[in-house]
This record gives C-alpha cells, structure tokens and sequence, in this order.
C-alpha cells in the first residue's frame, strides 16, 4: 500500500545477493578474459600452421613450376576437404594455374605481395560467411633461390574451433553456484545464526526478560558482542533490581510521610472534636443526674432516654468519622463522587472553632462526574486545603468570611475543584516555595509545612494537578481525570 515503509531484506540477503552479482561480474570477467586469450592462441596456432603448410605448398610446385600441365594437375589435387581454392601466379601475379571458385581472377592480395616481397610466407584469418573463417596462405615458390612466383590457397576453418566451448561456460556457472552455496554457509553458520540469536536475545529483554542469554559462538567480533551483550543484561537487570528496591523505599518514605500529616492533621481536628464533643457529654451528665434522682413521670423520663440515646450516637458518629479519617487505607484507584467526599471533609472540619461562623458555598458539585482518585486521600486533602482556609480566614475580621468550592468539568475528560476563601491573598514571595516539603508560615508548633507538599503528590500519584488557580493568590485548583 502507499504510504507504507517496506522491511528490509535481511543480512543473509543482501550479503548473498552481493556475492552472487560479484561472482557472476567475475564469472563473465574471467570467462571472457579466458575465451580472448584462447581465441588468441588457436587463432596464433592455426596461422602458424597455415605458414608451414605455405612452405609445403612452394616446395610441392617448385619442381612442376613451369610446366604449366603438370603444375594445374598438382593445384587440382590440392583442392578439396577443407582448402577450398588454390592460385598459383607469377612474379607479376598473373594466374599461371588454380583449381577452386573464381581461381582465375586476377589478385589483390596484399599478403601474397608481401610473400613475395619478403620471400617469406604469409597468412591471415578473414571472415567469409557467419560461422565459417577462411585461412589465406601466401608462400613464395623460389627456384635455384631465385624468386618465380607465389601459390595462394584459402583453407576454412570453423568459427567453433576459434571459441570456446560451452563446457566452459557450464563449468564456470557451476563453479560459481557451488562457491555461492558454500559461503552462504559459511554466513549462515557464523555470521547470520549468531546475529539472530543476539536479535532474539534483544527482543526478550525489550519484552522484560532480563534473563536472556547468548551463547559466545561464531567469529571473535560476534564473541565479544554476545559477552558484551550478556554483561549489559546483568548489569541492566542488577540496575533494575536496585531501583525497585529504592522504588520500594521510596514508596515506603512516602507512605509514612503521608501517614504523619494525616496524623497531624488528625491533631488539628482533635481540639474541634473535643468541643464538640464536650456538649453532649455534658447534656448526657445532666439527663443522668435527673434520672437518677427520679420522680419524673414516664412521658419526661421516655424524652430523657431517648435525648441521651441522640447525644451518645452525636458523639459516636463524630468519633467514628475522626477514626475512619485516621485509619491507613489502601491506596487504590477508584472511582469517587467529588460531591461524596466534599461532605465528607465538611463535617471532619465543621467542628473546629475558626470555621463555626464561616460561610461555605458549594457550587456544581452535584453534577460532577466521578474521578479516578482514592476517596480517603482525596478527604485528606480537601481536609488539608479546608484547615488552611480557616487559618486564611481567622487571620482577617474575627468571625468574617466565605468559603467556596465549586466544581467543574472540561472536554478533555478532566474535573476540577477549586477551593476558594475571603482571607488575605498570598504573598507573592511565598507562592513560588508554597508546595515545597517544609515550608510554612505559621508559628513553630502550629505546622509540619507538609501538608501541601504531601497534598500535592497524592494528587499527582493520580495524575492529576494541585496548584494555585493563574494569578489568584486565594483559589487551589484540583485537577483529575474522569473515571472511565
């Protein structure tokens, strides 16, 4: 398809695919170079042959050379087989005697003057028809070592015997598909097998095996990377098992941070409860001092019972929500109703002082979708950001001032809380250190300065976001993604 990126070939391949193009370039190299050179020699061999057969020829017709019946006899027995055409001529090239197509024509033939000239046999090798080389043979004929005239004779030769045979191409195809066979053996054996055990050794480490093994085998190179590659995966696995270890520690770390704000915060609420525990105990003294000294009609002393069972779950249900709150949880995503846990929180704080005469606003809450949080977690830092609201708060007109929290959604499948109050605005110099873990601006004493950094990564651990809202000193925005 378009677009598509194709897979390369594999090692084995390409390398494969190279040699062969190598091997033949080299076959049709060698071959032609041989088949040239061969050529060469044959075609050397045959014209040598053709000089000694010219000097044959001149000794035969010497003796015969000027009896003209005796020397066209001698030139017509010649003829036949291979020599196709015999001419003698005299010192002047006139035709004295033939046998053969056209032997009477008159000659011009450079290689019988040349024979002439040097009184020396001459030959060469032309081409008559495809397939079919003609042998011309040039030898002066001397008498008494004077020169008397010259015979010229044409010999075929077959084309074939120039060439070389197709037994050599055979062989030399032969030669070479064994020399593809063989190194691509050798390849596979050492070089390919390893390369692909190294690749599956790779792909089960990606997959989280850090087991994974190769054997040291093929060349020293391919030694050396299957040693070098099983000593990364031991230091890769050994590495591994070092950060789960401090992985562990710092879970732990932060589990126990976590604890202790939740315990300090637990702290904080403890003076709240005590109040408001304190008046029901004390109605609870007082209905029991009256029923005990009796006198009461039924009716009054019905009413005294059923006051006292109201006061004692008051203070059951204030201890049990102070206990729930204190309890380790685990620390599970799930899905939460923001509303839920915005109550939740709201009755953990309602009982502390600097809050009785504050304003709470709830804004969206009811048509939030549920998160992905923890909802003890998320009690703990609304509880935090509540807590922190009221100090704001108690800071400026004594029992003045508002709290809102307002919910909202986006369509990037996130929600947000946005915790607001009437109290002074942050300092600009504090804002950039206000998440950091110990930093706080209260008496010594009256914080741990963790509650906001401890804050902050519970939410994170979540995927979420705590910050303050843009350019607002007085709005924390809690950021999560929906529960889907």
């Amino acid at each position: 398809m378009a677009g598509e990126t194709r897979k390369p070939a594999g090692m084995r391949t390409q390398l494969l695919l190279g040699l062969v193009v190598m091997i033949a370039v080299a076959t049709v190299s060698v071959g032609a170079i041989t088949a040239w050179a061969t050529r060469w020699q044959v075609a050397e061999q045959q014209l040598a042959q053709g000089r000694l057969l010219g000097r044959t020829l001149a000794w035969v017709l010497a003796p015969v050379f000027k009896r003209r019946g005796e020397l066209q006899r001698a030139a017509s027995a010649v003829v036949g087989g291979e020599v196709r055409r015999i001419q003698v001529v005299d010192r002047a090239s006139r035709p004295l005697a033939g046998a053969g197509p056209a032997y009477g024509r008159p000659l011009d033939d450079p290689t019988l003057v040349q024979a002439m000239n040097l009184e020396k046999p001459r030959t060469r090798l032309v081409e008559e028809d495809e397939g079919t080389m003609l042998l011309q043979v040039a030898a002066p004929i001397l008498i008494q070592g004077r020169l008397a005239g010259a015979a010229r004779m044409e010999v075929r030769v077959a084309e074939g015997e120039l060439r070389w045979p197709g037994l050599f191409w055979v062989l030399m195809a032969f030669d070479g598909l064994l020399l593809v066979l063989f190194v691509g053996f050798v390849l596979t054996r050492y070089v390919v097998r390893p390369v692909e055990r190294i690749q599956r050794a790779a792909l089960q480490v990606t997959e989280g095996d850090l087991s994974a093994r190769v054997a040291p085998e093929g060349g020293a190179e391919l030694v050396s990377l299957a040693e070098s590659f099983n000593t990364m995966t031991a230091h890769l696995r050994d590495q591994l098992q070092r950060l789960e270890r401090q992985r562990e520690e710092i879970v732990a770390t932060r589990e126990q941070v976590v604890r202790s704000e939740k315990l300090a915060s637990v702290g904080r609420l403890a003076a709240g409860v005590a109040h408001e525990v304190g008046n029901p105990l004390q109605a609870i003294i007082g209905f029991s001092d009256m029923l005990a000294r009796g006198g009461l009609d039924p009716e009054r002393e019905t009413d005294f019972h059923a006051r006292l069972k109201s006061e004692a779950e008051r203070i059951h249900l204030i201890i049990r929500q102070l206990l729930d709150y204190a309890r380790p949880v685990e620390d599970a995503v799930e899905p939460v109703d923001l509303s839920a846990v915005v109550e939740q929180s709201l009755q953990l704080v309602g009982p502390q002082k600097k809050l009785r005469k504050v304003e709470v606003r709830l804004e969206g809450l009811e048509q939030l979708p549920a998160a992905a949080a923890n909802t003890q977690r998320l009690v703990q830092v609304l509880v935090n950001l509540l807590l922190n609201a009221a100090d704001a708060i108690g800071e400026g007109e004594e029992g003045s001032g508002a709290v809102t929290i307002q919910g909202r959604c986006d369509d990037e499948g996130q929600v947000e809380i946005r915790i607001s109050n009437t109290g002074p605005a942050i300092p600009l110099e504090d804002r950039g250190r206000l998440f950091d873990p110990f930093y706080t601006t209260k008496d010594p004493g009256e914080g741990t300065g963790l509650g906001l950094s401890v804050a902050q990564s519970i939410i994170e651990s979540y995927g979420g976001r705590l910050a303050l809202a843009g350019n607002d000193e007085t709005t924390f925005v809690i950021t999560l993604d929906r529960w889907t």
